[in-house]
């Protein structure tokens, strides 16, 4: 055993002077930084998005794209069982694909507008 462990004075590490200033600068330049990055963060990443998509949104023409999706259904499943029975996608936009053979089954998908 050594003369200072007999001696029960055990040194520790002690933050004095420029050690204990520069922990304190440390922690308050990071709870800055991170202060300041949260709030940039909250502006720009929640207040300004949600602005945005509710701006859009609420411009969204709901009964128009209803209506359009109830106009353009039919011509999309066609095209959608048109590429199932024969592997080529006929086309973007309203693009009737040519028949398929007498005879085939068609699928009875579920529609997204209810037909009435």
């Amino acid at each position: 055993m050594s003369e200072v462990a007999a001696a029960g004075k055990i040194p520790r590490p002690v933050l004095k002077g420029r050690h204990e200033k520069r922990l304190y600068t440390g922690l308050g330049i990071a709870l800055t930084a991170g202060t300041v990055a949260g709030g940039l963060w909250a502006y720009y990443g929640i207040y300004k998005t949600h602005m945005w998509w509710m701006n859009w949104w609420s411009n969204f023409d709901h009964e128009a794209r209803h209506h359009r999706i109830a106009d353009n259904e039919e011509v999309f499943y066609k095209k959608w069982e048109y590429w199932w029975r024969t592997g080529t996608w006929v086309g973007n936009g309203y693009v009737v694909p040519p028949e398929l053979p007498e005879g085939t089954a068609y699928a009875n998908h579920p529609r997204l507008i209810r037909k009435e």
